[in-house]
This record gives C-alpha cells, structure tokens and sequence, in this order.
C-alpha cells in the first residue's frame, strides 16, 4: 500500500511539474514552446544511470556508474541553464524562464525522491 501511495504522490508531482511547464509556454506569450526542449532532458537525464545500473553488477562503485552519474548532473544542469539562457537571449520572456526552472524543481525533485525511496535500491526497477 506504501508503494501504490508513494506512485500516487510522484504522479501528481509529475502533472504540477508539467503544469508549470506548460503555463512557462502559454502565458507571458502564447505560441513559444522552447521552454518544451526540456523534456528532452527529463527523458535522457535518467538513462546513462539505468543503462549503468543495469550493466554492472552489485552495487560498487565503479568508472562506469560514476561516468553514468557525471553525464546525469550534466543534462540535469543544462535542464536548468536552457530556460536562462533562452531568457537571457530574449528568445523566451524571464517568466517563461522562471515557471521553466520551478518546474524543472519539481520534476527533477520527484525523479530524486523516487529513486531515493526505502523499498527498493536505486535503480532496481527493470
């Protein structure tokens, strides 16, 4: 039952993350959707990590896992760095920019709490 509430809470941390992101597209003004480039990085952050977990075996440390990991805090950054330079190049208003950042706070704060949970080690789910 803890497992089926703690999806419950990811998912619905999910669709605010996601409701930011959408807002960061439609309201300052409405048909620039560059904001919508970070999904990219909700997507491919997490796959170095999963691929390394599910390549090595125990759970050492080793350069494989820890390469995995450096590439995942650099999407994780460039995920923070695309809405501020886009704001700053004035391609995207500042508050396109802002909600962009809250919501990658959102999601990448899920994503982190997902994967740190007590019922299963990081990385176990495949």
């Amino acid at each position: 039952m803890a497992t089926l509430k703690g999806l419950f809470i990811c998912a619905f941390l999910t669709c605010i993350g996601l409701t930011f992101l959408i807002l960061a597209c439609a309201v300052p003004s409405p048909k620039i959707f560059y904001p919508f480039f970070v999904l990219l990085f909700y997507v491919l952050s997490v796959l170095p990590v999963f691929i390394a977990k599910r390549t090595t075996p125990g759970n050492e440390t080793n350069p494989k896992s820890e390469f995995a990991l450096f590439l995942t805090a650099g999407m994780v950054l460039s995920a923070f760095a695309l809405p501020i330079v886009l704001a700053h190049a004035t391609v995207i208003t500042w508050t396109a920019g802002i909600l962009t950042i809250i919501s990658n706070l959102i999601n990448y704060g899920t994503i982190f709490a997902y994967a740190m949970r007590d019922d299963e080690p990081y990385g176990s789910m495949f």
